[in-house]
Protein backbone atom coordinates (compact mmCIF):
# COMPACT_ATOMS: atom_id res chain seq x y z
CA UNK A 1 0.00 0.00 0.00
CA UNK A 2 2.64 2.24 0.83
CA UNK A 3 4.93 1.64 -2.28
CA UNK A 4 1.11 2.58 -4.03
CA UNK A 5 0.64 6.02 -2.81
CA UNK A 6 4.53 6.60 -3.22
CA UNK A 7 3.94 5.66 -6.79
CA UNK A 8 1.40 7.90 -7.22
CA UNK A 9 3.28 10.72 -5.18
CA UNK A 10 5.95 10.40 -7.64
CA UNK A 11 3.84 10.53 -10.85
CA UNK A 12 1.91 13.26 -8.77
CA UNK A 13 4.96 15.16 -8.44
CA UNK A 14 6.93 14.72 -12.15
CA UNK A 15 3.28 16.11 -13.52
CA UNK A 16 3.99 19.03 -11.49
CA UNK A 17 7.29 19.87 -12.61
CA UNK A 18 6.38 18.49 -16.24
CA UNK A 19 3.93 21.39 -15.92
CA UNK A 20 5.44 23.60 -14.22
CA UNK A 21 8.15 23.09 -17.22
CA UNK A 22 6.02 23.68 -20.12
CA UNK A 23 4.22 26.67 -18.60
CA UNK A 24 7.69 28.27 -18.41
CA UNK A 25 8.63 27.14 -21.54
CA UNK A 26 5.48 29.27 -23.60
CA UNK A 27 6.55 31.70 -25.36
CA UNK A 28 5.56 35.08 -25.12
CA UNK A 29 5.42 38.26 -27.41
CA UNK A 30 4.91 41.57 -25.39
CA UNK A 31 3.35 44.18 -27.76
CA UNK A 32 4.42 47.81 -26.87
CA UNK A 33 2.85 51.02 -28.23
CA UNK A 34 5.20 54.01 -28.08
CA UNK A 35 3.84 57.43 -30.01
CA UNK A 36 6.04 59.39 -31.74
CA UNK A 37 6.51 62.59 -29.45
CA UNK A 38 7.53 63.29 -25.81
CA UNK A 39 5.28 60.12 -24.13
CA UNK A 40 7.53 57.99 -26.55
CA UNK A 41 10.92 59.16 -26.36
CA UNK A 42 11.63 57.70 -23.15
CA UNK A 43 11.45 54.28 -24.86
CA UNK A 44 13.74 54.64 -27.60
CA UNK A 45 16.96 52.80 -26.63
CA UNK A 46 14.75 50.05 -25.81
CA UNK A 47 12.69 50.61 -28.97
CA UNK A 48 16.39 50.47 -30.99
CA UNK A 49 18.60 48.08 -29.20
CA UNK A 50 15.58 45.61 -27.49
CA UNK A 51 14.82 44.22 -23.99
CA UNK A 52 15.44 41.42 -22.14
CA UNK A 53 12.04 40.21 -20.48
CA UNK A 54 13.16 36.75 -20.05
CA UNK A 55 13.00 33.53 -21.43
CA UNK A 56 11.29 33.25 -24.36
CA UNK A 57 9.49 36.33 -24.45
CA UNK A 58 9.84 38.78 -26.96
CA UNK A 59 8.85 42.31 -26.61
CA UNK A 60 7.84 43.92 -30.00
CA UNK A 61 7.37 47.87 -30.29
CA UNK A 62 4.90 49.94 -32.64
CA UNK A 63 5.82 53.80 -32.93
CA UNK A 64 3.03 55.42 -33.87
CA UNK A 65 1.88 59.19 -34.82
CA UNK A 66 -1.75 58.50 -34.29
CA UNK A 67 -2.88 58.56 -30.43
CA UNK A 68 -6.79 58.24 -31.41
CA UNK A 69 -5.45 54.76 -32.98
CA UNK A 70 -3.30 53.48 -30.36
CA UNK A 71 -6.06 54.36 -27.61
CA UNK A 72 -8.55 52.47 -29.81
CA UNK A 73 -6.10 49.46 -30.11
CA UNK A 74 -5.49 49.71 -26.22
CA UNK A 75 -9.05 49.53 -25.45
CA UNK A 76 -9.46 46.52 -28.08
CA UNK A 77 -6.52 44.40 -26.09
CA UNK A 78 -4.04 44.76 -28.67
CA UNK A 79 -1.33 45.90 -26.77
CA UNK A 80 -0.11 44.94 -23.20
CA UNK A 81 1.48 48.28 -22.82
CA UNK A 82 0.90 51.74 -24.29
CA UNK A 83 2.26 55.27 -23.88
CA UNK A 84 -0.47 57.32 -24.24
CA UNK A 85 -1.58 61.36 -23.08
CA UNK A 86 -2.67 61.52 -19.39
CA UNK A 87 -6.24 62.25 -20.04
CA UNK A 88 -6.35 59.59 -22.69
CA UNK A 89 -5.11 57.00 -19.75
CA UNK A 90 -8.15 58.31 -17.69
CA UNK A 91 -10.68 57.88 -20.44
CA UNK A 92 -9.22 53.98 -21.56
CA UNK A 93 -9.54 52.70 -17.62
CA UNK A 94 -13.11 54.30 -17.79
CA UNK A 95 -14.10 52.53 -21.00
CA UNK A 96 -12.20 49.60 -20.00
CA UNK A 97 -14.17 49.33 -16.83
CA UNK A 98 -10.89 49.11 -14.87
CA UNK A 99 -8.64 46.67 -17.15
CA UNK A 100 -6.04 49.37 -18.17
CA UNK A 101 -4.34 51.10 -15.67
CA UNK A 102 -1.80 53.02 -15.09
CA UNK A 103 1.28 52.09 -15.47
CA UNK A 104 4.00 54.92 -15.11
CA UNK A 105 3.75 58.45 -15.34
CA UNK A 106 6.06 59.54 -18.03
CA UNK A 107 6.49 62.93 -18.99
CA UNK A 108 5.50 66.27 -17.08
CA UNK A 109 4.45 69.32 -18.78
CA UNK A 110 5.60 70.00 -22.63
CA UNK A 111 3.02 73.15 -23.42
CA UNK A 112 4.82 76.54 -24.20
CA UNK A 113 3.25 79.54 -25.45
CA UNK A 114 5.61 81.21 -28.11
CA UNK A 115 5.01 84.71 -28.97
CA UNK A 116 7.12 87.28 -31.16
CA UNK A 117 8.98 89.07 -29.05
CA UNK A 118 7.10 92.89 -30.04
CA UNK A 119 4.45 90.94 -28.08
CA UNK A 120 5.45 91.59 -24.85
CA UNK A 121 3.99 88.72 -23.66
CA UNK A 122 4.82 87.54 -20.24
CA UNK A 123 2.22 85.57 -18.45
CA UNK A 124 -1.42 84.01 -19.11
CA UNK A 125 -2.50 87.91 -18.24
CA UNK A 126 -0.73 89.60 -20.84
CA UNK A 127 -2.67 87.17 -23.57
CA UNK A 128 -5.76 89.61 -22.83
CA UNK A 129 -7.27 90.86 -26.09
CA UNK A 130 -4.79 88.71 -28.44
CA UNK A 131 -5.13 85.76 -30.68
CA UNK A 132 -3.72 82.54 -30.58
CA UNK A 133 -2.80 79.68 -32.47
CA UNK A 134 -2.66 76.41 -31.62
CA UNK A 135 -3.11 72.15 -31.91
CA UNK A 136 -4.92 69.95 -29.71
CA UNK A 137 -8.47 70.92 -29.89
CA UNK A 138 -10.70 68.61 -27.99
CA UNK A 139 -7.17 67.30 -26.07
CA UNK A 140 -5.16 68.08 -23.51
CA UNK A 141 -3.89 71.18 -24.60
CA UNK A 142 -6.94 72.64 -25.25
CA UNK A 143 -8.15 71.33 -21.75
CA UNK A 144 -4.97 72.78 -20.13
CA UNK A 145 -5.08 75.91 -21.68
CA UNK A 146 -8.73 76.84 -20.66
CA UNK A 147 -8.21 75.61 -17.24
CA UNK A 148 -5.67 78.13 -16.94
CA UNK A 149 -6.80 80.89 -18.65
CA UNK A 150 -10.25 80.82 -16.58
CA UNK A 151 -8.09 80.38 -13.64
CA UNK A 152 -6.63 83.92 -14.53
CA UNK A 153 -9.81 85.27 -15.15
CA UNK A 154 -9.93 85.09 -19.09
CA UNK A 155 -12.93 83.70 -20.60
CA UNK A 156 -11.88 81.79 -23.69
CA UNK A 157 -13.50 82.67 -27.03
CA UNK A 158 -14.52 86.07 -25.77
CA UNK A 159 -11.12 87.38 -23.67
CA UNK A 160 -8.72 85.30 -25.68
CA UNK A 161 -9.48 84.02 -29.55
CA UNK A 162 -7.88 80.61 -30.18
CA UNK A 163 -7.65 79.51 -33.80
CA UNK A 164 -7.32 75.78 -34.08
CA UNK A 165 -4.94 73.64 -36.78
CA UNK A 166 -4.47 70.80 -37.25
CA UNK A 167 -1.05 70.06 -37.73
CA UNK A 168 1.68 71.48 -34.93
CA UNK A 169 3.96 72.49 -38.69
CA UNK A 170 1.02 74.89 -39.36
CA UNK A 171 1.33 76.30 -36.38
CA UNK A 172 5.02 76.91 -36.56
CA UNK A 173 4.61 77.83 -40.39
CA UNK A 174 2.11 80.64 -39.95
CA UNK A 175 4.17 82.41 -36.60
CA UNK A 176 7.51 81.92 -39.52
CA UNK A 177 5.64 83.89 -41.76
CA UNK A 178 4.51 86.39 -39.66
CA UNK A 179 0.72 85.60 -40.31
CA UNK A 180 0.34 84.69 -36.46
CA UNK A 181 2.47 86.15 -33.86
CA UNK A 182 1.30 84.05 -30.73
CA UNK A 183 0.97 80.07 -30.57
CA UNK A 184 0.56 77.07 -28.31
CA UNK A 185 2.72 74.41 -29.01
CA UNK A 186 4.17 71.12 -27.68
CA UNK A 187 7.54 69.73 -27.39
CA UNK A 188 9.40 68.84 -29.46
CA UNK A 189 7.70 71.51 -31.98
CA UNK A 190 8.29 74.45 -30.03
CA UNK A 191 12.16 73.81 -29.67
CA UNK A 192 12.24 73.16 -33.37
CA UNK A 193 10.33 76.82 -33.97
CA UNK A 194 12.12 78.77 -31.78
CA UNK A 195 15.43 77.32 -33.35
CA UNK A 196 14.13 79.07 -36.70
CA UNK A 197 13.14 82.19 -35.58
CA UNK A 198 15.32 84.48 -33.20
CA UNK A 199 12.41 86.91 -33.25
CA UNK A 200 10.12 84.40 -31.07
CA UNK A 201 10.53 83.40 -27.45
CA UNK A 202 9.26 80.89 -25.08
CA UNK A 203 6.71 83.65 -23.70
CA UNK A 204 5.03 81.44 -21.20
CA UNK A 205 5.60 78.23 -19.83
CA UNK A 206 2.89 76.27 -19.25
CA UNK A 207 3.50 74.15 -17.15
CA UNK A 208 5.15 77.01 -15.03
CA UNK A 209 1.47 78.47 -15.17
CA UNK A 210 0.08 75.28 -14.20
CA UNK A 211 2.26 75.02 -11.04
CA UNK A 212 1.19 78.67 -10.07
CA UNK A 213 -2.41 77.65 -10.61
CA UNK A 214 -3.02 73.98 -8.97
CA UNK A 215 0.52 73.48 -6.74
CA UNK A 216 1.20 70.53 -8.55
CA UNK A 217 3.08 68.94 -11.48
CA UNK A 218 1.33 69.14 -14.84
CA UNK A 219 2.02 65.13 -15.57
CA UNK A 220 0.88 64.84 -19.07
CA UNK A 221 1.96 61.71 -20.27
CA UNK A 222 2.19 58.09 -19.04
CA UNK A 223 2.27 54.43 -20.33
CA UNK A 224 -1.09 52.33 -19.44
CA UNK A 225 -1.30 48.48 -18.71
CA UNK A 226 -3.21 45.49 -19.11
CA UNK A 227 -3.76 44.85 -15.11
CA UNK A 228 -4.84 41.12 -15.53
CA UNK A 229 -1.49 40.57 -17.70
CA UNK A 230 0.72 42.82 -15.25
CA UNK A 231 -0.62 40.76 -12.27
CA UNK A 232 -0.07 37.32 -13.95
CA UNK A 233 3.79 38.87 -15.27
CA UNK A 234 4.80 40.64 -12.63
CA UNK A 235 8.47 39.69 -12.93
CA UNK A 236 8.02 40.40 -16.82
CA UNK A 237 6.27 43.69 -15.91
CA UNK A 238 9.12 44.38 -13.44
CA UNK A 239 11.90 43.52 -16.28
CA UNK A 240 10.41 45.92 -18.75
CA UNK A 241 10.19 48.82 -15.94
CA UNK A 242 13.84 48.39 -14.78
CA UNK A 243 14.72 48.66 -18.72
CA UNK A 244 12.07 51.09 -19.17
CA UNK A 245 14.02 53.35 -16.30
CA UNK A 246 17.83 53.09 -17.73
CA UNK A 247 16.52 53.71 -20.97
CA UNK A 248 15.34 57.28 -19.77
CA UNK A 249 18.27 57.83 -18.06
CA UNK A 250 20.04 57.14 -21.37
CA UNK A 251 17.89 59.48 -23.22
CA UNK A 252 17.93 62.44 -20.33
CA UNK A 253 21.78 62.12 -20.56
CA UNK A 254 20.75 64.24 -24.03
CA UNK A 255 24.19 63.82 -25.85
CA UNK A 256 24.77 62.46 -29.74
CA UNK A 257 23.95 58.98 -28.73
CA UNK A 258 20.59 59.81 -27.01
CA UNK A 259 19.77 61.80 -30.09
CA UNK A 260 20.46 59.21 -32.80
CA UNK A 261 18.11 56.53 -30.22
CA UNK A 262 15.38 59.35 -31.10
CA UNK A 263 16.15 58.96 -34.47
CA UNK A 264 16.68 55.07 -34.85
CA UNK A 265 13.08 54.50 -33.03
CA UNK A 266 11.65 56.34 -35.99
CA UNK A 267 9.84 59.50 -33.34
CA UNK A 268 11.92 62.28 -34.69
CA UNK A 269 13.94 62.98 -38.12
CA UNK A 270 16.98 64.81 -36.72
CA UNK A 271 19.37 63.83 -34.35
CA UNK A 272 21.12 67.15 -33.42
CA UNK A 273 17.15 68.37 -32.96
CA UNK A 274 16.44 65.48 -30.85
CA UNK A 275 19.23 66.09 -28.53
CA UNK A 276 17.94 70.05 -28.47
CA UNK A 277 15.01 69.25 -27.64
CA UNK A 278 15.50 66.25 -25.23
CA UNK A 279 15.89 68.37 -21.66
CA UNK A 280 12.76 70.15 -23.21
CA UNK A 281 10.80 66.95 -23.16
CA UNK A 282 10.23 67.09 -19.18
CA UNK A 283 10.97 62.69 -19.63
CA UNK A 284 10.44 60.88 -16.36
CA UNK A 285 9.56 57.84 -14.95
CA UNK A 286 6.92 57.78 -11.49
CA UNK A 287 5.17 55.39 -10.29
CA UNK A 288 1.37 54.85 -10.30
CA UNK A 289 1.46 55.33 -6.16
CA UNK A 290 3.96 58.55 -6.30
CA UNK A 291 2.08 59.79 -9.18
CA UNK A 292 -1.42 59.82 -7.80
CA UNK A 293 -1.29 63.13 -6.31
CA UNK A 294 -0.33 65.17 -9.16
CA UNK A 295 -2.46 63.10 -11.88
CA UNK A 296 -5.75 63.50 -9.32
CA UNK A 297 -5.14 67.36 -8.92
CA UNK A 298 -5.00 67.07 -12.90
CA UNK A 299 -8.10 64.86 -13.42
CA UNK A 300 -10.07 67.01 -11.09
CA UNK A 301 -9.28 69.73 -13.25
CA UNK A 302 -9.95 68.88 -16.65
CA UNK A 303 -13.10 67.63 -15.29
CA UNK A 304 -14.27 70.44 -13.92
CA UNK A 305 -13.92 71.95 -17.02
CA UNK A 306 -15.34 68.91 -19.37
CA UNK A 307 -15.96 65.50 -17.91
CA UNK A 308 -15.73 64.23 -21.47
CA UNK A 309 -11.61 65.10 -20.83
CA UNK A 310 -11.28 62.13 -18.61
CA UNK A 311 -14.07 59.43 -19.66
CA UNK A 312 -16.65 60.80 -17.54
CA UNK A 313 -15.21 60.82 -14.67
CA UNK A 314 -12.19 60.77 -12.45
CA UNK A 315 -10.75 57.43 -12.01
CA UNK A 316 -10.74 55.93 -8.55
CA UNK A 317 -8.00 54.14 -6.59
CA UNK A 318 -7.61 50.78 -8.57
CA UNK A 319 -6.49 53.06 -11.95
CA UNK A 320 -3.16 53.46 -9.60
CA UNK A 321 -2.85 49.77 -8.15
CA UNK A 322 -0.12 48.53 -10.15
CA UNK A 323 3.03 48.11 -8.33
CA UNK A 324 6.54 46.52 -9.61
Amino acid sequence: MKKVISAICTLALAALVFAGCSAAAEPQTVKIAALSGPTGIGMSQMIVEGVNLGDKVTAEFTVSTAPDQVVASVINGDYQIASVPTNAAATIYNKTEGAIVLGAVNTLGTLSILADKGEGIGSIADLKGKTIVATGQGSTPEYVLNYLFTKNGLTPGQDVTIQWLGEHAEAAAKLASGEATIAMLPQPFATATLAKNSNLTNAVDLTKAWEDATGSKLEMGCIVVNKEWAEKNQKVFKQFMEAYQKSVDTINTADEKAGQLVVDAGIMESAALAQKAIPNCAITLIAPGDAKEDLQTYYEALASYDAKSVGGKVPDETFYSISY
